[in-house]
C-alpha cells in the first residue's frame, strides 16, 4: 500500500476503505512511523524499530483480534488493552495498539475503550481498522482522525486489457481512415454489451494514463468514449455504437 502519511501523527487513527490486506498493510507502516527513530521521513525502514515492526516482533506494538473461536472482539479483551496502555513503553517511545478489524467490537468492548481513545496516556497511539465503521459507535468514530484507503482496483482480464491497448494505440494514433476500420471490424464482431463496456471502460483507464503523452488527442479520445457511452444507442453489432467513437474523435458530433 503505497499512501502518504500524515506529516504530524495523530494519537488515533480509524482506517477503512480498500482490502484488509491493504488496511493491515498501512497500519504496520503507521506503527513503523510512530517508533521510527531515523534521521528522515518516518518510517525510515533501517532503524531497529523499523526492522523489528517489519518482523512483527516489536514488543511495543499490540495487534487486538477476535480470539480464536469467537467472532467478536469481548469486553475483557478491551479491558485488559486498556490497562496495557498505562504500563509505559518497553523499547520506543510509544505504544502501538492495532485493532483489526475494529468493527468487530461489540458495543461493551468499544465503551471500554472510550475513555483511553480520548484521554490516554500521550505514548499510546491507537489504529482501528474497519471494513464496515458504521458498527462502531459514534463515540468511537469521534475520537478517531478518519484514513480512508481508495478502493481496490479489480483485476483486469488480461484479454481485455491487451484488447483495449490496441484500441487505445488506434484511438491516439490512427488516421480517421484507420479508426473507422478498426471499429467498424470490432463493432462486425458483435460483443456483448457488457464486454464492450468493460472494454471501453479499460480503454478509457489507460488513455487517462498516457493524457502526458497524448494530451490533445488523449482528450479528444476520452470525449469519445464518452460521447459513446452517454449518447449512443447501445447496441453492439448494429452499426453505429462505435460510430459515435470515430464521429465525436473527428469532430462530427
Amino acid at each position: 500500500m503505497n499512501i502518504d502519511l500524515p506529516a504530524s501523527l495523530s494519537h488515533a487513527y480509524l482506517v477503512t476503505g480498500g482490502s484488509g490486506e491493504g488496511r493491515a498493510a498501512l497500519a504496520k507502516r503507521l506503527a513503523a512511523a510512530y517508533l521510527c527513530e531515523g534521521a528522515g521521513p518516518v518510517p525510515c525502514g533501517a532503524c531497529r524499530h523499523c526492522r523489528k515492526v517489519e518482523a512483527g516482533v516489536h514488543p511495543d506494538v499490540t495487534v487486538l483480534a477476535p480470539l480464536t473461536d469467537k467472532k467478536e472482539i469481548g469486553v475483557d479483551q478491551a479491558r485488559a488493552l486498556r490497562s496495557d496502555a498505562y504500563i509505559r513503553p518497553n523499547e520506543g517511545k510509544r505504544k502501538v495498539y492495532i485493532i483489526d478489524p475494529a468493527d468487530a467490537m461489540n458495543p461493551a468492548a468499544q465503551n471500554a475503550l472510550l475513555k483511553v481513545l480520548e484521554d490516554g496516556p500521550a505514548y499510546a497511539a491507537f489504529l482501528l481498522l474497519a471494513a464496515e465503521p458504521g458498527r462502531l459507535l459514534d463515540t468511537v468514530r469521534s475520537r478517531c482522525e478518519p484514513l480512508p484507503l481508495p478502493p481496490e482496483e479489480a483485476p483486469v482480464d488480461p484479454e481485455l486489457a491487451e484488447q483495449a491497448e490496441a484500441l487505445v494505440e488506434l484511438l491516439l494514433t490512427g488516421d480517421e481512415f484507420a479508426v473507422a476500420k478498426g471499429l467498424t471490424t470490432l463493432e462486425l464482431e458483435k460483443p456483448k454489451p457488457d464486454r464492450l463496456a468493460a472494454l471501453l471502460g479499460e480503454a478509457e483507464n489507460q488513455i487517462a494514463k498516457r493524457l502526458a503523452s497524448h494530451p490533445a488527442r488523449g482528450v479528444k479520445a476520452l470525449r469519445a468514449l464518452k460521447a459513446c457511452r452517454e449518447n449512443a444507442v447501445f447496441n453492439p453489432g448494429a452499426g453505429h455504437t462505435l460510430g459515435w467513437i470515430a464521429a465525436s474523435l473527428f469532430g462530427e458530433v
